[in-house]
C-alpha cells in the first residue's frame, strides 16, 4: 500500500503535488467522503464480489453459466447475452467516443460531426459499447439498488474491451461521477463508482471516490433536451477541499455518455482545481 501511494505522489512524474499528510491524508479524505456519500463503492464491492467471483447465473438473463465458455463465464455473462452486446468497433471519435465511418480521420484529429462544434472540458472518451438494445437495458439496470453485481460485470467488460487503451493513458487518479445525496438515497448505489472500483483495481491507479462532489441537485438528464442538459448541470460539480490536482491526469468514470454535458462539467471542475488532462471512460455511448 505504501508503494501504491508513493507511485501516485512521486515528484518525478511531475503530476500531483505532495499532500501535507501523504497517504494518511488520502485515507482521512476517503473516510470523510464515505461518511458524506453514504454507502461507498467499496461497500457495493463487498456485497457483490461473491456473486461475480463465483457466478451461478448470467447477470443479464440469470441462465446457468457454462464454465466451458471462459470468454463469457469470466465476466458473468452467458454466451447468448454476450453475443447481443453492441460493442464499439474502431474507429471511434477520440474526443466524444462515438462511432465513425471507416475512412474518417476524427479518431486522430479529435473531433467529429457530433462534437466538433461543442466546447468539451475533457480530452478523450473511451467507451465499451453502444447504448442500445441489451446494452441500454443493462446500463439502466445498473442504476438500481440491486444492480451492483451487474455493474461489476460491466466494469470487467469495459476493461476487457478497452483495457489496453486505458492503461496507455497513464492516468494519475480515477474519479467516478458522483450522485447528489438525494439521488443516492433513492438508488442506494452509484453504478459509476462501482465501475471506477473495477478500473482502479485493474489499472492499479488510486480511486478517489470523494474527490468530486455534487452539491446542487439537478433534474434527471434523460428528461431534458440536449440544450437543456448543458444548462441543467452547469457548475453542478466541485472538488472537495484537501485534494490537490496540479498537472494531474484524471480518469473520470460514468455509466453512460450522451451529449457529454455531465462529464464535461465534471472535467471543468477538475481543471479549475489544477488538472492538466481529463479522460472519460464509460460503459455505454449513446448516439442520438
Amino acid at each position: 500500500m505504501a508503494g501504491y501511494h508513493h507511485a501516485f505522489w512521486h515528484q518525478g512524474r511531475a503530476k500531483l503535488t505532495r499532500m501535507a499528510a501523504g497517504a494518511a491524508r488520502w485515507s482521512a479524505a476517503a473516510a470523510q467522503s464515505s461518511a458524506l456519500a453514504g454507502r461507498s463503492a467499496a461497500v457495493a464491492w463487498r456485497r457483490a464480489t461473491v456473486e461475480l467471483v463465483f457466478p451461478r447465473a448470467c447477470v443479464s438473463c440469470h441462465a446457468e453459466l457454462n464454465a466451458d465458455e471462459p470468454d463469457t463465464f469470466d465476466v458473468a455473462f452467458c454466451g447468448a447475452c454476450y453475443d447481443q452486446l453492441a460493442f464499439l468497433a474502431e474507429p471511434t471519435c477520440r474526443r466524444c467516443g462515438g462511432p465513425l465511418p471507416r475512412l474518417s480521420t476524427a479518431a486522430e484529429t479529435g473531433g467529429c460531426y457530433r462534437c466538433g462544434g461543442r466546447k468539451l472540458w475533457f480530452d478523450e472518451t473511451i467507451a465499451a459499447g453502444l447504448y442500445m438494445d441489451l446494452f441500454r437495458e443493462l446500463v439502466l439496470r445498473m442504476k438500481r439498488s440491486e444492480g451492483d453485481a451487474l455493474s461489476l460485470a460491466m466494469g470487467e467488460l469495459l476493461w476487457r474491451q478497452r483495457g489496453e487503451r486505458l492503461a496507455a493513458r497513464k492516468a494519475d487518479v480515477i474519479v467516478p461521477i458522483p450522485l447528489h445525496w438525494r439521488r443516492r438515497i433513492v438508488h442506494r448505489t452509484n453504478s459509476a463508482a462501482v465501475l471506477a472500483e473495477v478500473l482502479s483495481r485493474r489499472l492499479g491507479i488510486p480511486l478517489a471516490e470523494g474527490l468530486l462532489r455534487r452539491p446542487r441537485h439537478t433534474v434527471r438528464q434523460a428528461e431534458l433536451t440536449p440544450p437543456q442538459r448543458w444548462e441543467n448541470v452547469r457548475r453542478a460539480f466541485s472538488v472537495r477541499a484537501g485534494y490537490h490536482l496540479r498537472k494531474a491526469h484524471v480518469l473520470v468514470v460514468d455509466d453512460i455518455l450522451t451529449t457529454g454535458a455531465t462529464c464535461s462539467e465534471a472535467a471543468r471542475a477538475l481543471r479549475s482545481a489544477g488538472a492538466e488532462r481529463v479522460t472519460v471512460a464509460v460503459a455505454g455511448r449513446a448516439i442520438g
